[in-house]
């Protein structure tokens, strides 16, 4: 990781805390106890799902989805893992080529001012990592979406019930 990619986190994070500290002191002065529950419970989460993540040990893939979060206007991702044996080996670098090549195809079908939550969600089964991409419905031209990720080789399934949902194992 390049030293300006450091600084550059460190800022993020910083100003992240700050904003987060300020809401807390506001709700204080206010009294707003509930509100101050809420937001601490918040950031334990957050805190929670970034110490999951890293004990994945992908560091490569970990900056690049923070500076998803940080750099886009349109994306933003929480993470899950419910990957408890410590023994499990990742790829790193093909972990975040997957992920670079998914968000290269997103943009073609965004709607226009559309901000897009999504879940990363890795889970262990039978000593393989299952990785689940979740996003709400609201896409351009879903059918070609659909189509354009199904063929991806890497990709194992694309699910549109409820939600937008690509799987795949690593």
């Amino acid at each position: 990781m390049k030293e300006q990619d450091v600084v550059e986190m460190l800022r993020h994070y910083r100003h992240d805390w700050l904003n987060d500290l300020q809401l807390i002191l506001g709700y204080t002065q206010l009294g707003h106890l509930n509100k101050i529950e809420k937001k601490i419970n918040e950031i334990m989460d957050r805190s929670s799902q970034e110490r999951s993540l890293d004990r994945l040990n992908i560091p490569k893939t970990m900056v690049w989805l923070y500076q998803l979060n940080w750099r886009s206007p349109s994306f933003q991702l929480q993470f899950r893992s419910f990957v408890s044996d410590e023994g499990i080996i990742i790829d790193d670098q093909s972990l975040l080529t997957r992920l670079q090549k998914l968000f290269q195809i997103f943009p073609a079908y965004q709607q226009e001012y559309q901000e897009y939550q999504g879940i990363l969600c890795f889970k262990n089964e039978q000593h393989t990592i299952h990785i689940q991409l979740i996003f709400d419905l609201n896409w351009e031209h879903m059918d070609q979406l659909v189509e354009e990720l199904r063929d991806l080789s890497f990709v194992k399934q694309v699910a549109t019930e409820d939600n937008l949902r690509i799987e795949w194992q690593e």
